[in-house]
C-alpha cells in the first residue's frame, strides 16, 4: 500500500501547465525558471514518484518533453534570444503528454476509504492500537501485529478478516494471563478460548468475571466465526472489537507492569 499525496498532484499541474502559454516572443531568459521549474518535476514524475513505475503510454510523450526542456534549459544557451517557434513546440509536445498522462492516470486504481463507524480512517491506518487497551501495545507485544492487522481490514472493509485478527489477539493476552494466574502452569496444548477457560476453572485460577466475559466473546463470536461459511459484516466486526476491549481490558488488568528500559522515560514523555 502506498500512500498517495493529492497535493502532489496539483503541484505538478501547477508547475507544467504555464508551458502552455509560453510566449513566443520572449526571451529565454524571461521564461527560464517555468522552464527549470518543469524540467524538475518532468525528472521527479518519471524516477522518483509513485506513479513512475505504472507509467506506460505517456512516458514517452514526458521523456520527449523533458529532453526539449534540457535542450532549452542549457545554461550555454543565448538568454536574450527570443523563444520564437521553440515556445510552439514546448506547447505541443506538453499538450500531447497532458493528454495521454491524464487519461493513463485516470485508468489507476484509487479509491477513497470511507469512516468505519466511530474509527476515522487515519487512525485505523495508522494509530490502530487506539481500538484497544493501551497497556495492551506495552504488556502485550507480541499482540502488535494482529492489532495493526485488525485495524487495517476493518479500514479497507474486510469484517471477517478483521474478526480474525482480533480473536488471535484476545488469545495472545489469555496466553499470558494464563501464565500469570497459574503461576506458570505450561500451556494448554490445544490453543482456543474454550479450553483455557476449563483449564482455570478446574484448576480454580483466574477471576470468574473475566472468565464470563471470555466465555461469552467464545460463545456469541469466535466459535461461530470458525465455520467455513461464516462471514462477519462491518457492524459485527465492530461490535467484536468492542467486546474484545473489555476483555483485553479485564486481563491486562492483572498482568504486571513490564519492567522499566532505558527508553521508558522517553515513551512517556
Amino acid at each position: 500500500m502506498i500512500r498517495i499525496s493529492l497535493p502532489y498532484v496539483f503541484g505538478l499541474c501547477e508547475s507544467l501547465e504555464p508551458l502552455a502559454r509560453l510566449n513566443p516572443k520572449a526571451t529565454l531568459n524571461d521564461e527560464i525558471f517555468t522552464i527549470w521549474g518543469a524540467q524538475a518535476t518532468l525528472e521527479a514524475l518519471l524516477t522518483g514518484s509513485v506513479f513512475s513505475p505504472n507509467l506506460r503510454s505517456s512516458r514517452r510523450l514526458a521523456s520527449d518533453l523533458l529532453e526539449a526542456l534540457k535542450h532549452e534549459g542549457d545554461t550555454e544557451k543565448n538568454w536574450a534570444k527570443e523563444l520564437g517557434y521553440v515556445a510552439a513546440h514546448i506547447g505541443r509536445l506538453y499538450a500531447q503528454f497532458k493528454t495521454a498522462f491524464t487519461a493513463e492516470i485516470g485508468t489507476f486504481p484509487a479509491y477513497f476509504v470511507s469512516q468505519k463507524g466511530s474509527f476515522d480512517t487515519l487512525s485505523l491506518l495508522e494509530e490502530p492500537w487506539r481500538l484497544f487497551p493501551m497497556e495492551l501495545w506495552v504488556k502485550v507485544p507480541e499482540a502488535r501485529f494482529d492489532v495493526i492487522e485488525a485495524g487495517r481490514a476493518l479500514c479497507y472493509e474486510l469484517p471477517t478478516s478483521c474478526g480474525m485478527h482480533v480473536f488471535r489477539a484476545v488469545e495472545t493476552v489469555l496466553r499470558r494471563y494464563y501464565t500469570e494466574v497459574t503461576s506458570g502452569r505450561p500451556q494448554p496444548k490445544v490453543r482456543n478460548i474454550a479450553v483455557y477457560i476449563n483449564a482455570m476453572r478446574q484448576g480454580g485460577r483466574g477471576d470468574e468475571k473475566v472468565l464470563g466475559i471470555l466465555e461469552h466473546l467464545s460463545k456469541l463470536h469466535r466459535n461461530p466465526l470458525m465455520h467455513p461459511d461464516a462471514a462477519l459484516t462491518l457492524d459485527e466486526a465492530i461490535s467484536i472489537i468492542g467486546m474484545a476491549h473489555s476483555a483485553m481490558t479485564a486481563m491486562l488488568r492483572h498482568l504486571p507492569e513490564p519492567p522499566p528500559t532505558t527508553t521508558t522515560a522517553v515513551a512517556a514523555s
